[in-house]
């Protein structure tokens, strides 16, 4: 029997993640929508013998098609057929929640549940919810829940199951709007009746939404009715426009947001409640300077705890590997066998994974963060930096993202309204360094600076004044307008245990699957350059020869030839910078008598801020064009090359 498909619906920070992984747990699978590259969770869940599909589709806060997501999500309440769409509701925030529930119901969807959340965290805040009459008043049933506590959840489950069964019968209410707007509405309505695409999508909407100037709409209809028909609808648009003296866009969203608010009045009253601890924590957090003073310290945190419990655990699995080369060795008789195993593989791909520590470490405490509330408060107190860089406030989103990977993070790029914007911010994001990058930074302050949280901050600190100054720079050059900020501050809440693991291990599992492929590979090819078509040593080896090709450049940074055969593997990806010195040197006591603590420094800031991976350049490509990859990676070349042989110098002048 096939599955039932049910589509979860809902702005940004309700709660929608905790409901998916509360309902489907560990059967989950993350992809990318076709076409487009915005990330698509899967998951199943079982109901009195009933198998569920839940797809979690972007958060979004209409279903207008402004940006990729909101695309996605309204692409596929049409035409994905979903047997059941559940709306989730954050109660603390009915009014803006609504909006889209509205918008869900003019589209003609019935099938509909709404998953009230946060029902504990309204009740303190004096926000008082009857969700029979909520449910009364919108015509769907309303199961209210506290998602992180776990309460509601099996209820939630059944009313899918009985809207799947067709047991429930509902009537959506539907936003009436003033008389001269609803005349609009009909006039094109009537304009629409009759044709091919009155047949696939309700009139009411497809008239709304032509109002609103909805770009896919307006194609829609060239497509299938012609440029004169679309000619004749726009143009009385314009006319009704005109007459109004503002955007029907505009008058539209008032007029539903006053439709909800008299709708909330039927369900919804307001009890006497004092200041919360969001409301005085946020008077520090986003303050102007105690604000970014606390973020200072927040992150100097987050650093600490990585490097405090991750670099112990390095050691053990570096050690382990290590160890279990020793006892491999032995075992093979043949000599070339023997080397690729010992010294290609378990060397190269061991050094790498016994990283994992640090990034799992780092993506569960950035998850901490995100759940918990306080990077939207980052977003917030960076805004106003980032416009005095030519970055939208929206920017500050795949920016962080970039410390995870800088894969999605230009992909989340696609999320800015404005090409300009996009552009800008595609350009600089490579300058974050990722948690690959993270590795290659851990493992050299751990060996030349006894793993001291400061010099990895001062590196970080450094890769975001590049990027901030990059940003300013190239924004000169690229023409457009710059896209408002709008963000949610959600209400500070201390995420589950279960939610956390799942999050980072999601996130971490790719540097797993990192090192058994593109790691496997790139150890195996460096251990065969290494030693072909003689063992190092007599300068005739390829990676020799490679590397002696760039000597002479990268002497002017105090590094040698082996630095820049690690640096060309790194393009790969940047876990094989340390791979590559653990194939060249054979040990961490090799690799530290080898360099100075200026060269290892030298060393993290240039693999942090030079050409970025192939994975990378091959996102920002996907997102732009060729030629807008090559710029980035031309530039991020002269800016590594630049800072490496200023801070060799000046290291050297101050004798350090």
């Amino acid at each position: 029997m096939a599955m039932r498909v049910v589509a979860l619906a809902g702005n940004p920070n309700v709660g929608k993640t905790t409901i998916f992984n509360a309902l489907t747990g560990m059967r989950q699978h993350v992809g990318n929508w076709p076409g487009v590259t915005v990330e698509k969770k899967e998951g199943v869940f079982e109901h009195r013998g009933e198998r569920f599909l839940v797809v979690d589709l972007p958060g979004t806060y209409s279903l207008t098609a402004h940006s990729v997501d909101e695309l996605v999500a309204r692409n596929f309440l049409l035409n994905g057929n979903p047997d059941v769409v559940v709306n989730v509701v954050d109660a603390t925030s009915i009014l803006r929640n609504l909006y889209l529930t509205m918008e869900i119901f003019e589209m003609g969807l019935k099938n509909v549940v709404i998953a009230l959340n946060k029902v504990d965290l309204a009740e303190k805040k004096g926000i008082k919810i009857d969700p029979v009459k909520m449910s009364r008043a919108l015509g769907v049933p309303v199961v209210p829940l506290s998602a992180k506590e776990g309460i509601g959840l099996e209820e939630l489950k059944e009313k899918i199951w009985e809207m799947a069964k067709g047991k429930i019968k509902t009537s959506p209410i539907l936003p009436r709007y003033d008389p001269e707007v609803e005349r609009e509405i009909e006039h094109i309505s009537k304009c629409l009746k009759g044709t091919k695409l009155a047949e696939r999508y309700p009139l009411r909407w497809l008239a709304i939404k032509l109002l609103q100037r909805d770009d896919e709409v307006m194609k829609l209809v060239l497509r299938h009715l012609g440029e004169e028909k679309l000619r004749e609808i726009m143009t009385h648009i314009g006319e009704a426009e005109e007459r109004y003296g503002r955007a029907m866009d505009l008058i539209i969203a008032g007029q539903k947001y006053e439709f909800i608010d008299g709708l909330t009045h039927e369900f919804m009253s307001y009890g006497k409640t004092g200041e919360t601890l969001t409301d005085q924590l946020d008077r520090i957090l986003v303050h102007p300077v105690y604000g970014f003073l606390a973020m200072a310290f927040v992150f100097y945190l987050v650093f600490k705890f990585v490097f405090a419990f991750g670099m112990p655990l390095q050691g053990l699995l570096d050690e382990a590997f290590s160890s279990f080369g020793s006892w491999l060795a032995p075992h093979i008789a043949n000599e070339t066998l023997r080397g690729l195993l010992v010294e290609g593989i378990v060397s190269g791909v061991g050094s790498v994974l016994s990283f994992f520590p640090l990034v799992f470490l780092l993506f569960l405490a950035l998850s901490f963060l995100e759940d918990l509330g306080y990077m939207a408060r980052v977003a917030v107190l960076m805004e106003g930096i980032l416009r005095k860089f030519g970055l939208p406030g929206k920017a500050i989103i795949p920016l962080i993202l970039g410390l995870g990977c800088n894969v999605p993070a230009v992909m989340a790029t696609r999320t800015l309204d404005e090409e300009r914007d996009r552009l800008v911010t595609m350009f600089v994001n490579p300058f974050i360094p990722c948690s690959a990058r993270l590795s290659v930074i851990s493992f050299l302050v751990g060996v030349f600076f006894g793993g001291n949280a400061l010099v990895a901050v001062s590196i970080y600190v450094l890769a975001f004044a590049v990027a901030l100054l990059s940003a300013k720079l190239v924004s000169h050059f690229v023409s457009g307008e710059e896209s408002p900020f709008v963000i949610e501050l959600p209400e500070f809440l201390l995420p589950s245990a279960r939610s956390l693991l799942l999050h980072s291990w999601e996130r971490s599992k790719e540097f797993v699957k990192k090192a058994g492929t593109v790691i496997l590979v790139g150890s195996v090819l460096i251990w065969y350059l290494s030693n072909y078509p003689v063992p190092m040593g007599s300068g005739r080896s390829y990676a020799e020869r490679l590397g002696h090709l760039f000597a002479p450049y990268l002497s002017l940074m105090g590094l040698d030839w082996k630095a820049g055969v690690s640096l060309l593997f790194g393009v790969i990806a940047k876990e094989n910078v340390i791979s590559t010195y653990g194939v060249l040197y054979g040990s961490v006591d090799a690799i530290r008598s080898a360099m100075t603590p200026l060269q290892a420094y030298v060393l993290a800031v240039v693999t942090t801020l030079y050409i970025p991976c192939i994975a990378t350049i091959a996102a920002i490509r996907a997102e732009s064009n060729w030629k807008w990859a090559l710029a980035v990676t031309s530039y991020m070349i002269a800016v590594a090359s630049l800072l490496g042989v200023v801070i060799w110098h000046l290291g050297q002048l101050l004798g350090l």
